[in-house]
């Protein structure tokens, strides 16, 4: 895991589509994604040196859009990302083989969750096959895959 501090933040910018989660067994660190149908995501550069902008535009099984906005904090001596608000919120990013991939990891009190994003809305098999086995690794034998039959909301400007 870790970030690739040579084109940082400059590889994640952009947008992303939220394709998959995991987590241990018997626990409700998925519950909040099982409403959703699909996710998109932005990801913009702040003026300040450690912020990223996230912007998500969330489609819910009952065919309603749901925006969200949070803020990820980084410094230059850590690999952990900061949730805005959420002190208690750690995020790292994991190395993937899928070069057009993002693997992240949230670790909050009890709760711990891998999640999967990629530039495109469809992901190899390959690439989905990794995320699972990172997964259990981990640990997480739970894996919910985002179902997207719905159309994907459009972002507000």
């Amino acid at each position: 895991s870790g970030i690739n501090r040579t084109q940082f933040p400059l590889q994640y910018l952009g947008r992303w589509y939220f394709l998959a989660a995991a987590a241990a067994p018997g626990t409700e660190a998925l519950d909040i994604f099982t409403i959703m149908d699909n996710a998109e995501f932005v990801v913009r550069e702040s003026s300040e040196r450690e912020k990223l902008y996230f912007r998500a535009a969330i489609r819910v099984k009952d065919g309603s859009c749901v925006p969200r906005k949070w803020i990820y904090i980084f410094t230059d001596r850590s690999i952990e990302l900061r949730t805005e608000g959420h002190p208690d919120r750690i995020t790292e990013l994991f190395s993937t083989n899928c070069h057009h991939c993002i693997i992240l990891k949230e670790r909050e009190k009890n709760n711990s969750r891998l999640l999967l994003y990629a530039r495109s809305s469809q992901l190899e098999e390959e690439f989905m096959e990794e995320f699972k086995n990172k997964s259990k690794c981990q640990g997480f034998k739970d894996i919910l895959v985002i179902p997207q039959q719905q159309e994907y909301c459009h972002f507000e400007e």
